[in-house]
C-alpha cells in the first residue's frame, strides 16, 4: 500500500483556498493538498470539516494541517483533534514556502526534516527594502 502524505491548510477566510492555488499554479494537480477556512458566515464548524477530512485518509497516510495564526481559533481548532488524531502533524505559520515543500514530498517526514521545511520556511520572510538597501551599500563599498 503507497503511504501518501495529506496536506490541510486551514486558515481564517480565504488564505488557505489561495494558498493551494498557489501550490497548484507552481506544481500542478495536488489531490493530497485540502483547503479549509472559518468564514464569518460559517454553517458547519471547521473542526467538523477536519474531522470528516481526517476520516477520509488511509490511516497509513501521513498528516500535516498547517494553520494560520499561532493561538488563533483556527489554529485552537486543529489543536483539538489531536485527541482523536494522535499522529497528525500541526504546523503554524504557514507561508507558500512551506506548503510547497510539504505537498511535494513523497516519504513521510522526518523531525529533523519538518525541522528543516520550518527553518526554509523562516528564511523566506524578508524585508526585501532592507535586503536591496543593504545589497546597494554592499556595492558602494566596494567601489
Amino acid at each position: 500500500m503507497n503511504r501518501v502524505n495529506q496536506v490541510i491548510l486551514a486558515s481564517h477566510g480565504g488564505m488557505s483556498a489561495g494558498m493551494r492555488d498557489t501550490v497548484e499554479l507552481i506544481v500542478g494537480e495536488v489531490p493530497n493538498v485540502h483547503a479549509i477556512s472559518t468564514t464569518r458566515d460559517e454553517t458547519e464548524p471547521i473542526t467538523v470539516r477536519a474531522k470528516r477530512l481526517l476520516n477520509s485518509f488511509d490511516p497509513t497516510d501521513a498528516v500535516y494541517i498547517l494553520t494560520d495564526v499561532m493561538g488563533g481559533s483556527v489554529n485552537n481548532d486543529m489543536l483539538t483533534l489531536l485527541s482523536d488524531f494522535p499522529s497528525a502533524t500541526i504546523l503554524c505559520g504557514t507561508n507558500a514556502c512551506l506548503a510547497l515543500n510539504l505537498a511535494s514530498a513523497e516519504e513521510p517526514l522526518s523531525d529533523a526534516e519538518i525541522e528543516e521545511f520550518l527553518e526554509e520556511a523562516r528564511g523566506q520572510i524578508v524585508n526585501c527594502n532592507k535586503l536591496l538597501q543593504t545589497a546597494a551599500n554592499e556595492e558602494d563599498d566596494d567601489l
